[in-house]
């Protein structure tokens, strides 16, 4: 049997349901220009997957190098010993303590949930279904093709607000200290375990088993739970930017526009005061303020004090000896006769002392 179409007309899901219903065994191929994927199926659910050639032991494989605990100079060796066994490399990693075989097991089936979902963001191409083709040996999951169809038009329902709350995977987070009370089984506890304020997202993504939907759950649930914050030195040195919450950099922006505006009115309200302050200044000090020979008299006044002091201290060096009066002062050309006279209170007092001090008022 040969079933074919366009996923435009026919979407992942309508294929597998219809796969399901008739409890059909083959495989289904998606194809894109640059992309093919292979679904294995058995009895209406799925087996395994392979995306343009890869599988996910070939994850599993990645995993183990990059934390690590295989030696990448290793990893060549026991792929040759796998071909020589004709047998799965996983076994052979789990034969040699590299692998346990609940984590193998684990994995395996996350790593395919993961790939298959993300297959239903596939919305263009074309898909065959073929059932006189055998899966691969190591095909041998089971999963639920009701729980694929759900979950993966879940993920294309939430990849949007993901993808807006975590819009670059090159952002480097680090840990907030901040006690973590999940399950210490659950993926957000493995992912904060990775953070450490050198690893990107992409980097943390190529450590665990589970696709990049998932990781990016993941993180955007501990930044939210404040487990997890960006990095922002890392975020300059990758060139990427800082991460902000939608809704707190709004209420950031509306914050600064009302404290703009307080500021405005603060300034506007101490004007209108120093204004009014002035007036009632003007009022009560009537006509000081309003002539100015008497306000340019009150400053010579103030400058003929202290011209007559130092000419005083000055002539005393000089002569050993002071006037009786002011009166020399005013013929020196010094002082003026208004500056001397003075009038009322501002008349300067004058009194020799002795033959070299005085006092002055």
């Amino acid at each position: 049997m040969i079933l074919s179409g366009d996923l435009k007309d026919f979407s992942l899901a309508d294929v597998l349901q219809l796969l399901l219903q008739q409890r059909k065994t083959g495989i289904l191929v998606l194809t894109m220009p640059k992309d093919r994927a292979e679904l294995f199926i058995s009895l209406g659910n799925l087996t395994g997957v392979r995306v343009n050639g890869e599988a996910p032991e070939g994850k599993v494989k990645d995993i183990l190098i990059e934390t690590g605990r295989v030696p990448r100079s290793e990893m060549g060796d026991l792929e040759a010993i796998s071909r020589d066994m004709d047998r799965p490399l996983l076994s052979t990693l789990a034969s040699k303590g590299y692998l346990k075989e609940d984590e193998r097991k684990e994995w395996l089936q996350i790593i395919t949930e993961d790939m298959v979902c993300e297959l239903f963001g596939w919305v263009e191409g074309r898909y065959e279904f073929v059932t006189s083709q055998k899966p691969p040996p190591q095909a041998q999951l089971n999963i639920s093709t009701e729980f694929a169809c759900m979950e993966g038009m879940r993920r294309i329902d939430e990849w949007p607000r993901l993808r807006e709350s975590l819009p670059d995977l090159k952002v480097v987070y680090r840990p907030t200290g901040k006690p973590y009370g999940g399950d210490p089984l659950g993926w957000d506890y493995l992912v904060l375990g990775l953070v450490d304020s050198r690893r990107s997202v992409q980097q943390i993504a190529r450590q665990v088993p589970f696709g990049s939907f998932r990781l990016s759950e993941c993180m955007v649930n501990l930044w939210h739970g404040g487990f997890i914050a960006p990095v922002k030195a890392a975020n300059e040195e990758h060139g990427a930017p800082m991460l902000a919450d939608p809704q707190s950099e709004k209420d950031r922006k509306t914050a600064m526009i009302l404290g703009v505006a307080v500021l405005f009115l603060v300034f506007a309200t101490a004007v209108r005061l120093f204004s009014i302050w002035m007036v009632g200044a003007v009022e009560q000090t009537g006509s000081d303020w309003q002539d100015p020979d008497d306000y340019e008299y009150g400053i010579s006044h103030a400058m003929a004090r202290d011209n007559m002091e130092a000419f005083l201290i000055d002539l005393a060096a000089r002569t050993d000896s002071l006037p009786k009066s002011l009166a020399p002062l005013r013929d020196e050309g010094i002082l003026s006769k208004r500056e001397i006279d003075g009038s009322g209170a501002n008349r300067p007092f004058y009194r020799k002392t002795s033959s070299k001090t005085f006092i002055l008022k």
